[in-house]
């Protein structure tokens, strides 16, 4: 079933001569998707006729404590055809092989390694360290299976978020792959659906299910290791309601979960509907065993992504499935399979009797057998594209400006932990008031402009009456005052209990740790900023800096009373797209309050380029367009934008970098 696509793009490689490219990951003899996964991906990359491809893997790749079931393919007959070249030089008991392993493909041009459990990410940092100690100048992408396994253990995001932070890009399978994969530490992630690689050979003759006896109702099939997320006990539990249905539990059986389902599948109210056949489904069994099924269930509590949805459908099957992980993008509900909610028995119990009650042929008629081709194609693309997309450029200014922000970052953070828990002391003995009581920032309009420089004084002067850390550049002291006022005086009602987002986030700028002054962010995660600049999260007092698109957020919809941005626009953000995330994200009656770079009189900046993109200073015209794409999505503005309002005397603000002299705006939106 096995087809090589065209290639979609290009791996990166050298100037002259062809690329060499390593996949580093599982290979026969071990058994399982990702066996063939890893295989076809090294199969499909060959097909570029410029790649030299060589697959690296793994002679011993667990203890038997850690993988209780049988670790090779039984009979040792290969799930899909074998790719060669494959060495196997990996051991877990082995260090030094993980070393050598890294030494001897330092010349490669890509390499590829595959993620599957947190267990083997320190052979995989290793095999990155050999690498660079042998001088190699390689691409590193990551295919992470899971990020996090389904049952984490503790170190597990800790070794995760090194392996992930140490490679050039991440491939994953799921946009919540992606949230969780740039949570800890991707600099550059690619989502990609899982491509076909189905083993078992084509399906035996004759149409689907015709294999199936007719003694019997509606003939179900749980294929794979039963484990406690996949929810194989939900299913016999929601069996006992769906009379005359009948189930086949094909796999291994792990553990409690195991244990379990045998219990279960032992109830009386089953009797005779319900054949466990216990152990691993090689790959030969697997047409016929699907032949004589009506539709494989899928009652999965939690998935990342999967292709047994794909497997039935190659073989004529519908399937039932919970909408969680890639089921919701590969199964249409009521066209070639029924969608369910997760963890719910009555769910299964109406999804099962749609299937039962005579819904099985509308649904068999409407499955077809998955595209071998392009989904290879375009995932060969994420991988090019991950594999370009990673190493961040030198920071503005060079390493030694680097090292000075992060010397400010450390010396206000510690200025802001110890200021407010002594805050809180003296508010609790009544000897101060308290956080929440502290005197809210006044002076600077909710929309406006910055006049001169006696209002950037003016606004030093009051951070520091306010006992509030100042910004070392000073006239930035003045948005975050009046962003900071609309917080606390509009997004939060007093409870100092309000979600805010800083978007565009720097961990040395103001907001964030002011609002911690004012008693913000007692809950976890309450306080947030995010940046593509940054690697692995990091929390500075409570407040959480993590990896993030301003365009693309990942938070759920409605879930915050304020965003921030202060200083971030004109450094090519695409305002559109960003107007749109933000009024998503926030709730009705939640607060932005955005800053930017503005003149009355823009000066010509063609050229001028500063952060990677061309420098941006807003005019009148630019604003007014801002605001009527903001009125659009939602987003009312607080205040006006008259000619009086956006006149100013002097341009306070000068960028030394550019030799600009200009001003700030500051708007505040309330979402409808």
């Amino acid at each position: 079933m096995s087809h090589v696509a065209p290639v979609a793009a290009p791996v990166p490689g050298s100037a002259t001569g062809r690329r060499k490219v390593v996949v580093v990951g599982p290979a026969h003899p071990a058994k399982g998707g990702t066996v063939a996964h890893t295989t076809e991906l090294a199969r499909h990359l060959a097909a570029d006729p410029e790649a030299d491809v060589a697959l690296v893997s793994w002679s011993r790749q667990y203890p038997a404590v850690l993988y209780p079931g049988e670790r090779e393919v039984p009979g040792g007959r290969p799930e899909v055809a074998e790719f060669v070249p494959t060495t196997r030089p990996l051991a877990w008991d082995s260090p030094a092989s993980w070393v050598r392993t890294g030494r001897r493909i330092a010349e490669a041009d890509l390499v590829v390694l595959v993620h599957v459990v947190p267990f083997q990410v320190p052979a995989l940092l290793a095999v990155l360290g050999g690498m660079r100690t042998a001088g190699s100048r390689a691409r590193t992408v990551v295919v992470a299976h899971n990020v996090l396994p389904h049952e984490p253990r503790p170190g597990d995001a800790l070794l995760v978020g090194r392996l992930l932070a140490s490679v050039d890009g991440v491939v994953v399978h799921s946009p919540a792959q992606a949230d969780l994969a740039r949570a800890h530490g991707a600099r550059h992630v690619e989502v990609a659906d899982l491509p076909p690689h189905l083993p078992g050979g084509e399906p035996p003759a004759g149409a689907a299910g015709s294999h199936v006896p007719r003694d019997g109702g509606v003939r179900l099939l749980s294929l794979g290791v039963v484990r406690e997320y996949k929810g194989v006990d939900l299913l016999l539990e929601a069996l006992r309601d769906v009379p005359g249905a009948r189930l086949t539990i094909a796999g291994e059986l792990w553990g409690d979960a195991g244990r379990r389902v045998l219990t279960l599948a032992g109830d009386p109210a089953l009797h005779g509907r319900v054949e466990v056949r216990p152990g691993y489904v090689p790959a030969s069994e697997l047409a016929e065993l699907l032949a004589t099924h009506d539709a494989l269930v899928l009652p999965y509590r939690s998935a990342t992504a999967s292709q047994n949805a794909l497997l039935a459908f190659a073989h004529g099957l519908p399937v039932v499935a919970t909408a969680t992980g890639s089921f919701p993008q590969q199964v249409t509900d009521g066209v070639d399979g029924v969608l369910v909610e997760p963890g719910s028995v009555p769910a299964l119990v109406a999804g099962l009797r749609r299937l039962a009650d005579g819904g099985l042929q509308t649904l068999r008629d409407g499955v077809r057998s998955p595209d071998s081709r392009a989904p290879w194609s375009a995932y060969l693309g994420a991988v090019a594209a991950a594999a370009t997309g990673g190493t961040p450029a030198a920071p503005p200014g060079g390493r030694l400006l680097e090292v000075a922000k992060r010397g400010a970052e450390h010396a206000l953070w510690t200025r802001v932990g110890v200021q407010r828990r002594v805050g809180e002391v003296l508010g609790a003995r009544e000897l101060a008031a308290p956080p929440a009581l502290r005197p809210v920032p006044s002076g600077v309009p909710r929309t406006g402009v910055l006049h001169d420089t006696a209002e950037v004084a003016d606004a030093l002067a009051q951070t520091r009456r306010l006992r509030l850390p100042a910004h070392p550049d000073a006239p930035k002291n003045w948005d975050a005052l009046g962003a900071v006022a609309a917080v606390l005086t509009l997004a939060d009602d007093g409870s100092r209990t309000a979600r805010v987002l800083d978007a565009g986030s720097a961990r040395y700028s103001p907001v964030l740790p002011w609002l911690r002054l004012y008693g913000l962010g007692g809950e976890r995660g309450a306080l947030a900023g995010i940046n593509l600049e940054f690697g692995a999260t990091v929390h500075r007092d409570g407040v959480e800096f993590r990896h993030g698109d301003v365009t693309a957020t990942g938070l759920a919809d409605a879930s915050l009373d304020a965003v921030t941005c202060m200083s971030v626009i004109e450094h090519g953000v695409p305002v559109e797209a960003f107007l749109t995330e933000t009024a998503r994200v926030l709730r009705p009656g939640g607060v932005l309050a955005l800053s930017t770079d503005y003149d009355q009189d823009p000066p010509d900046t063609t050229g001028i380029t500063a952060y990677g993109a061309p420098v941006r200073i807003f005019g009148p015209d630019d604003l007014r367009e801002l605001t009527g794409v903001a009125s659009g999505v939602g987003l009312e503005l607080v205040g006006e934008l008259t000619d009086e309002v956006l006149a100013h005397p002097e341009r306070p603000v000068h960028w030394k970098r550019t030799g600009l002299d200009y001003t700030f705006v500051l708007l505040t939106f309330r979402k409808r």
